[in-house]
Formats: C-alpha cells, sequence, structure tokens
C-alpha cells in the first residue's frame, strides 16, 4: 500500500483540495492481489488503490469508454516471426500504468482509507491524472503510450492498435502492447536496447528481461 501512494505522489496524479459545492466525491478501495510466475510461485503481492468508476455519470465525470488490448493471434504472429529469424524477445511491464494517463474532466475522490491527512480530514482529491477504475483510465493510458510511439516515429498497425513497429537504420524493431505490459524483437538487439533505455526515461518500468510468460503463454 505504501510502494502504491509512493507511486500515485510521484507521478502528480491529484491534488488535496477542499470539496467543491454540489460535488459529490467518488469513493476508492483497496484491492490486493498475489502475482505468480509463470510456475505457479509467488512473485510478488500487489496493493491497488482503485477508483469506484461505477458512480460515475456520462456526461459528468467520464465521455468516452476505451480499452484495447493486443489480439492473442497477434502475439502469436510477433513470436513466430521472432523464432523463424532467431530474434530474441524481451518483456517490459510498466509500473502503474494508468497513473501515466492524463485525464480532461473535473474528478474528485475521497481519501483513501489509512492514508487520510491529519489535519484535513474533510478535504477530498482533485485528480491530474487518470486512477485504476476510473471509466476513461485505459483510454488516458492508451493515448499516453500512443503519443510516445509516434513522437519516437514508430508506425502503428492499421489492423491492430497495440502493434507498433519501426525501421532503425536497415532493422526493424516490433513492439506489442497488452494494457501495462509489452514484448518487443527485432532484427538487431542494439535497438532494442535502445528502445528499453528510452521507455525507461519516459515511464517507469519494470525490465523483465528475455520473454518467459506474457498472456498464459
Amino acid at each position: 500500500m505504501d510502494t502504491e501512494m509512493t507511486a500515485i505522489e510521484r507521478n502528480n496524479t491529484w491534488k488535496l483540495v477542499d470539496p467543491p459545492e454540489y460535488v459529490i466525491p467518488i469513493g476508492v478501495k483497496w484491492v490486493f492481489k498475489t502475482k505468480l510466475n509463470e510456475r505457479g510461485q509467488v512473485e510478488k503481492y500487489k496493493a491497488r488503490l482503485v477508483a469506484k468508476g461505477y458512480a460515475q455519470t456520462y456526461g459528468i465525470n467520464y465521455t468516452e469508454v476505451f480499452a484495447i488490448v493486443a489480439i492473442l493471434d497477434t502475439v502469436r504472429v510477433l513470436l513466430a516471426v521472432a523464432v523463424h529469424n532467431a530474434w530474441e524477445v524481451f518483456q517490459l511491464d510498466v509500473k502503474s500504468a494508468f497513473l501515466h494517463g492524463q485525464i480532461q474532466e473535473n474528478i474528485y475522490v475521497h481519501q483513501p482509507a489509512g492514508f487520510i491527512k491529519e489535519g484535513r480530514e474533510n478535504q477530498v482529491y482533485k485528480l491530474k491524472k487518470a486512477l485504476y477504475g476510473l471509466k476513461q483510465a485505459p483510454r488516458a493510458w492508451y493515448s499516453k503510450i500512443e503519443a510516445y510511439f509516434f513522437r519516437a516515429q514508430f508506425t502503428r498497425c492499421t489492423s491492430e492498435h497495440t502493434l507498433f513497429t519501426k525501421q532503425v537504420r536497415g532493422n526493424i524493431l516490433i513492439v506489442s502492447l497488452y494494457v501495462d505490459d509489452l514484448i518487443f524483437t527485432g532484427s538487431c538487439k542494439a535497438i532494442c536496447e535502445e528502445f528499453k533505455h528510452s521507455m525507461q526515461l519516459e515511464f517507469d518500468m519494470t525490465d523483465l528481461g528475455k520473454m518467459r510468460h506474457f498472456l498464459g503463454i
């Protein structure tokens, strides 16, 4: 829980303010999960602060709902191409991915249980960026990372919006995105390392090394 709150504060996700008149803040809750590795062993324990998005009202604090994930066949094709060409496949995990997404609406949430500021108990947080659970959170995150890929001169596949490619000095780099996990491969390991470094500069990421376990594969 401390790690999650630290990530939220570091990303400048919200600001503590007096509750506006006629605005009902959205509640938040803690969700706990045990993450297993490919051998079924405990890899880590996660605590996630989640907004109660079901309390949002369409047209007031959200307008567009948009969640995009890689098609499993796309991942299989990427792996087949990598195997055929004897390329290595690498994996990155974005820490608290949705906390990177900018939101346009005015959304206020209650202070989370266990982390209520002493002397400011009646105040609420005004969100600058998305929280997990918000209806617009997936759209905000995808817009953020898509903008990064375009700045880095990647080309998005017209039929699969989570697949990005880039030609670099006669070599190709292929990236597949699944919410906050991504795998990538290419014809040059040095270019893969350059991409990994640029992603780590842009986002708070965990380098998982060579792909071992992805979407049950």
